[in-house]
């Protein structure tokens, strides 16, 4: 037996939402010690921002290819920031703030890879192959 209300089948509607990137604060140290501190301007919600942007930042920094480096993750830890340290982004939603913090990052990390890049070259004339903590003891004595 038919009705004639009973629909069957299978329907799908497209909706379309634009996501804009916004700028958002990040601040990546790599301190004397090999380990790298990652502060940005998102708030941890549970929405896995702090785990994307440690992950972005062991990603961005491996391109170094240092000896010794080991797992890179457990060399970075992140940090919830401050106004004193860091300026806030404004607000942490629409799905947005995690990509946005992970770009911020990358950024830092780009720059921090080409200074030690080149570091790391005069390094490898010198010794051959290069460990993580003597290519950041010969950052921070060029940085002084």
């Amino acid at each position: 037996m038919c009705n004639k209300w009973r629909q069957r089948g299978i329907s799908r509607v497209p909706i379309v939402h634009e996501v804009l990137l916004r700028s958002n604060p990040g601040k990546v140290s790599i301190l004397g010690d090999g380990s790298v501190a990652v502060e940005v301007g998102g708030i941890e919600l549970g929405q896995g921002l702090w785990t994307k942007v440690k992950q972005m930042t062991a990603f961005s920094l491996s391109a170094i290819k240092c000896d010794g480096m080991g797992d890179f993750l457990d060399k970075i830890r992140i940090i919830q920031a401050n106004t004193l340290s860091l300026i806030q982004e404004g607000l942490t939603a629409g799905s947005t703030t995690s990509e946005c913090s992970c770009e911020a990052v990358r950024i830092c990390c780009n720059i921090l890879v080409e200074r030690l890049t080149r570091i790391k070259e005069n390094l490898q004339e010198q010794m051959g192959s290069v460990e993580w903590g003597i290519l950041i003891l010969e950052g921070c004595n060029r940085w002084r």
